[in-house]
């Protein structure tokens, strides 16, 4: 297994409540295997960015431990590489600067870190932005380059949290297939937290669904789809709303508690559509 979950909860300091103590997460505990494209689904506030930044090393967990092939994690490390919502470029750097930037940090010669750099820049096909500055490029580019530079470090296991969430449908749908491209020729593993249900269904090989918070897991969901996937396949949209049912029985149980007495759930006829996500 890539990475193995073990018993993990996480809880927060909140001053509005009684023990001064609020529980995000857990305890949970799960498998992927290696290579594996691993999608995390459940309601705002279940602790999906939690379970993710445990196993990146930027969270310690209050009980239990994670271990990426084998090894337990304690802290941040090279074997694992984050993406997050918003690319986090440095502005005054350029792009093949901002790729370079880890490797310079792990000592690379500046011959090495420019050809690395050339090499995923084009894996993402933006080798003609190598000398622009950040500012220059759209945000599905500039996401692009947070890729490329996170793939730079070759790392075993990429962990991306809602990546594509800020982006127009059209860039979106465009960086699915660009991921997926970058996934099968890389074999890198990657988790992928997301609130699109449509999403998780056309890019991942399991999908966990979490519970309302403490997140735990309600159950992890095989995709039985071959790829490469259609996302104008009737079935998908039949899987994506089989998930959109259970998700939405979780976001119903986050609201009773957070909302006024009164509100209800919404009738069948007024419920999203899956593809919306949540």
């Amino acid at each position: 297994m890539a990475i193995e979950v073990k018993n993990i909860s996480r809880t927060y300091h909140a001053q509005n409540t009684k023990n001064g103590k609020v529980a995000a997460l857990g305890p949970i505990s799960l498998t992927v295997r290696e290579r594996e494209f691993f999608a995390i689904l459940g309601p705002s506030g279940c602790g999906k960015s939690t379970l993710l930044n445990v196993i990146a090393g930027l969270e310690v967990p209050d009980t239990g431990e994670v271990l990426v092939e084998g090894r337990v994690v304690d802290r941040p490390g090279p074997d694992r590489a984050v993406v997050f919502q918003e690319p986090g470029l440095m502005p005054w750097l350029t792009v093949r600067e901002n790729v370079e930037y880890g490797l310079k940090l792990r000592g690379l010669s500046p011959e090495e870190r420019r050809e690395r750099a050339l090499q995923y820049l084009k894996m993402v096909h933006l080798t003609k932005y190598a000398d622009a500055r950040p500012h220059q490029l759209s945000g599905g580019m500039r996401q692009r380059v947070s890729i490329a530079r996170a793939l730079a470090l070759e790392p075993r296991v990429l962990l991306m949290d809602e990546p594509f969430s800020a982006l127009d449908a059209q860039t979106r749908d465009l960086l699915h297939d660009e991921l997926q491209r970058i996934w099968s020729e890389t074999h890198v593993t990657i988790v992928f937290v997301t609130h699109n249900i449509n999403e998780a269904v056309y890019l991942a090989d399991r999908v966990l669904i979490m519970t309302a918070p403490p997140g735990q897991m309600r159950r992890i969901v095989r995709v039985p789809f071959a790829r490469p996937r259609d996302k104008a396949l009737p079935d998908l949209g039949i899987f994506a709303a089989m998930l959109h049912k259970e998700i939405k029985e979780e976001v119903a149980k986050v609201a009773a508690r957070e909302l006024d007495p009164d509100w209800t759930p919404a009738s069948p006829q007024q419920t999203l559509d899956p593809a919306a996500g949540i």
